[in-house]
């Protein structure tokens, strides 16, 4: 009895050491890639910590795929929480576990694989239904369009009883003022209230 103990530890300890498939192929953690849509200067916070600005690479245990959320926040807008609340298998990963990494005991068949995996969390990886973009096992790219620094939260620099003009910029940048000049297929000239003029 104290042999058959002693074998099964033994056997237990090395098939941890060893991993399997799917821990080996993809690990217990996963990189979360994030960028923020038209802000390079916005803060990404995740757990308290700032990560970067503007984009971020993330080390995220695979089985908080369905709980991992982060913070965008820049100078002068609100701070907005992106959240992520699903995940999925990993059906690959697992079959290849249960082939390769299957042990037998008098005849009976020990999946030791398939229990590491699920103590590592290796079986799962975020749901690209979310808007999540797979790179590869390893990798997965998160949009954040941030929202903070819409309309709503910058201050006026117009009389609010005016009309006025405004131009949105790609970088993000909105211009508002008066357009003198709008020649669509070149160029567009528009002047602030201060009198600044802009093309």
């Amino acid at each position: 009895m104290l042999k058959n103990t002693t074998c099964y530890l033994l056997f237990f300890s090395l098939a941890i050491l060893t991993n399997s498939c799917a821990t080996i192929c993809g690990g217990s953690k996963y990189y979360a890639h994030i960028l923020v849509n038209g802000h390079p200067h916005a803060d990404i916070v995740y757990r308290g910590m700032k990560m970067g600005n503007g984009s971020a690479s993330i080390s995220v245990p695979r089985r908080e795929a369905d709980m991992f959320s982060f913070t965008v926040k820049e100078k002068g807008c609100a701070e907005q929480t992106f959240s992520y609340r699903t995940r999925t298998f990993r059906g690959w990963a697992f079959v290849g576990t249960l082939v390769t990494w299957t042990g037998e005991s008098g005849g009976i068949p020990l999946p030791y694989g398939i229990v590491i995996d699920l103590i590592t969390g290796a079986l799962w990886k975020p749901n690209t239904a979310e808007g999540i973009v797979k790179h590869n096992y390893k990798n997965f790219q998160y949009i954040a369009n941030y929202t903070g620094c819409g309309e709503d939260q910058r201050p006026s620099t117009i009389e609010s009883d005016k009309l006025v003009d405004v131009v949105y910029l790609k970088n993000g940048s909105i211009i508002r003022g008066n357009v003198i000049e709008n020649e669509p297929a070149t160029h567009i000239k528009i002047q602030t209230k201060d009198g600044s003029i802009f093309v």
